[in-house]
C-alpha cells in the first residue's frame, strides 16, 4: 500500500500480514501497521494528522486552540550506546561525520529507545567522528549504563510545521493583527510568541523582534502549542511525519506546564497515560481537588479540570473537580492536542513517562 497525497507518495508503508491492524481513523490520519511487528521494523509507520485550529466564528477578537505535534520527523540515525560521560555519549559503531547533527545542518535531538529511561530526549550540541561521540545538552552519565539503543531526529521548527512561507494558512500581518503561535516556558514562566509577518521584512518573526528570521525556531515534540487565531474561519493544518512509538519522557516543572500528547490516536486517556504512578516524586500527586495536582483539557471555551482522588469517600481514582463520584479514567486526551498540568504545593518537577497507548 502506498501513502496517498503524501510528499513521499511512492514510499511503501509497512507491509501487512493477515493480522494487519488499522489504527487511528480520525481527523484525516491513516496509518497501517502490524501490531506484532511495531518493535521490529527499521522505520516507523508514516502518515499525517490534521491539527484543528479554531477560528473566532465572528465572536470575540481571537480564539484559542491547544495543539500538539502528534507526529515525529523521520529517524536520521539509530544505534547502540557503549557509554555515557558527562554530557557525552559514545557509539563505537557510529558512522557519522563531524557536525552532522548540529550547526548548519539543523537542530537535532537524541532519544533513548530502550533501557529504564526509554523516551528521554536531549538536544545534540556537537558531533565528533574521530571519537564516535556526541555532545548532548544533558548529563546522561547516571542514566545510560551501556547497551541502550537510541534514535536521532531533527526537531520540528516553525517552517517545517507551518511552512517557510506560511503555507499552512495562518493569518499573517504584524505583531498585532497576525495569528499567534505561543510556546510556554515553565521554568521562566513566559511565552515565546511567533507570527508570520507580511510586511517587510516578511517571514516568521517573534513578537519581541520584528527583524530576526524565526523560521528555524525549535518546537520540542513534548511542548504543547497554543494558537491564538484572529480570523473568523477554522483552519486544518496537515502534519506529515512518523508515528511516535514507545515511551516518551516529558519534563513537568513546578507550577504550570503545557504538554503535548505526542501520540496520533485517540487512545491516550487519563487512566493509561502514566501520569499517576502512586508516587508524587515521579508522577502527579493525588489528593483532593484542592491539594492534588491538576490536569486541564481546553474545550474551546473553557477548561475541564481533573485530579487523582485518593480519598476513599466516593471512591479513589481520576475525577473531575465538578464530580468526585464518577470515574474519569477513560477521559481521552485527544490526539493533536496539548494538556495543562498544574504541579501544585511547591512540589519538585518530574518526568512524565507517557506510555504508548496503542
Amino acid at each position: 500500500m502506498q501513502i496517498k497525497n503524501h510528499p513521499d507518495g511512492d514510499r511503501l508503508w509497512l507491509r501487512l500480514g493477515r493480522r494487519g491492524l488499522r489504527l487511528a481513523l480520525t481527523a484525516g490520519f491513516l496509518v497501517v501497521a502490524q501490531a506484532s511487528l511495531l518493535a521490529q521494523v527499521a522505520t516507523e509507520p508514516s502518515g499525517f494528522i490534521t491539527l484543528d485550529i479554531h477560528g473566532t466564528g465572528g465572536v470575540g477578537s481571537s480564539a484559542l486552540s491547544f495543539i500538539a505535534l502528534g507526529m515525529t520527523r523521520p529517524v536520521e540515525f539509530r544505534g547502540t550506546m557503549e557509554s555515557a560521560g558527562s554530557f557525552t555519549v559514545t557509539d563505537n559503531q557510529a558512522t557519522w561525520v563531524d557536525n552532522q547533527f548540529n550547526g548548519n545542518n539543523g537542530l537535532y535531538f537524541l532519544e533513548l529507545a530502550s533501557g529504564t529511561h526509554a523516551g528521554l530526549m536531549t538536544d545534540i550540541v556537537a558531533t565528533t567522528a574521530a571519537t564516535k561521540s556526541l555532545t548532548v545538552a544533558d548529563d546522561l552519565s547516571g542514566i545510560v549504563l551501556g547497551g541502550e539503543t537510541y534514535k536521532i531526529r531533527k526537531h520540528w521548527t516553525l517552517a517545517s510545521v507551518f511552512g517557510s512561507a506560511d503555507e499552512s494558512g495562518l493569518g499573517g500581518g504584524n505583531s498585532t493583527t497576525a495569528d499567534e503561535i505561543l510556546i510556554y516556558d515553565p521554568v521562566q514562566s513566559v511565552y515565546a510568541t511567533y507570527y508570520y509577518r507580511t510586511i517587510a521584512p516578511v517571514g516568521w518573526r517573534s513578537s519581541a523582534d520584528a527583524f530576526t528570521d524565526q523560521a528555524g525556531a525549535k518546537i520540542e515534540l513534548t511542548k504543547g502549542i497554543i494558537i491564538k487565531r484572529k480570523q473568523t474561519s477554522d483552519l486544518g493544518v496537515k502534519l506529515f511525519g512518523d508515528v511516535k512509538l514507545g515511551y516518551t519522557a516529558a519534563r513537568i516543572q513546578t507550577g504550570v506546564n503545557i504538554v503535548a500528547n505526542v501520540y496520533c490516536t485517540d487512545t491516550l486517556t487519563l487512566g493509561n497515560s502514566g501520569l499517576y504512578t502512586g508516587d508524587p516524586v515521579n508522577g502527579v500527586a493525588g489528593g483532593t481537588s484542592v491539594t492534588g495536582d491538576q490536569v486541564l483539557l481546553y474545550n474551546g471555551t473553557g477548561y475541564a479540570t481533573y485530579y487523582f482522588k485518593t480519598n476513599t469517600l466516593g471512591g479513589a481514582g481520576w475525577r473531575s473537580i465538578s464530580d468526585f463520584f464518577t470515574d474519569a479514567a477513560n477521559t481521552i486526551i485527544p490526539h493533536g492536542t496539548s494538556v495543562v498540568i498544574q504541579r501544585t504545593g511547591g512540589r519538585q518537577g518530574f518526568y512524565w513517562y507517557a506510555i504508548q497507548p496503542f
